[in-house]
């Protein structure tokens, strides 16, 4: 994985701000246009570092994940197989991601995927679903990928 890659532009910053404004995360939006945190692109390029990305799932249902470091979620390679193993856990939830699987399949998503990450962790804090469907439709291939994300991370003084 490779995050992040390189220095976001301001007509990129003020775009992502915008998106994640109409969002449930828009506090992040806040917290970019006030320069708490700073943004990045990043690209992550295999399936495995992907799927172990944390989600913003912290339940799916009355489910929760394994014991982990830092704040506990489940990861991108858990929901899915756990969903579908537990289909009353959260089915509008499975239904939901479904139906970006089914859009991925036809080239009608558009990822704009957003990671907070700290020290501890790199969490998916808006996107979870189409990134959930990415992975899903691309699972078991072992072809590198190429997956553009933002990343944003505390603003040091100076950045």
């Amino acid at each position: 994985m490779s995050l992040p890659d390189r220095p976001c532009s301001e007509a990129e910053i003020e775009a992502q701000i915008a998106y994640l404004s109409a969002t449930p995360v828009s506090g992040l939006a806040d917290a970019l246009r006030v320069r708490r945190l700073r943004m990045r692109q990043g690209v992550v390029r295999s399936l495995r570092a992907l799927g172990n990305l944390k989600t913003e799932f912290g339940e799916l249902g009355p489910l929760i994940p394994s014991p982990m470091e830092g704040e506990p979620k489940f990861r991108i390679h858990e929901v899915v197989p756990t969903l579908r193993a537990n289909p009353t856990a959260d089915p509008d939830l499975l239904r939901c991601i479904e139906q970006f699987i089914e859009k991925d399949r036809r080239g009608a998503v558009v990822y704009n995927v957003t990671i907070l990450r700290s020290v501890a962790d790199r969490i998916i804090k808006d996107g979870n679903k189409r990134t959930l469907a990415f992975f899903e439709r691309r699972r078991g291939l072992n072809d590198p990928i190429y997956f553009p994300v933002f990343v944003l991370e505390e603003a040091t003084p100076g950045t």
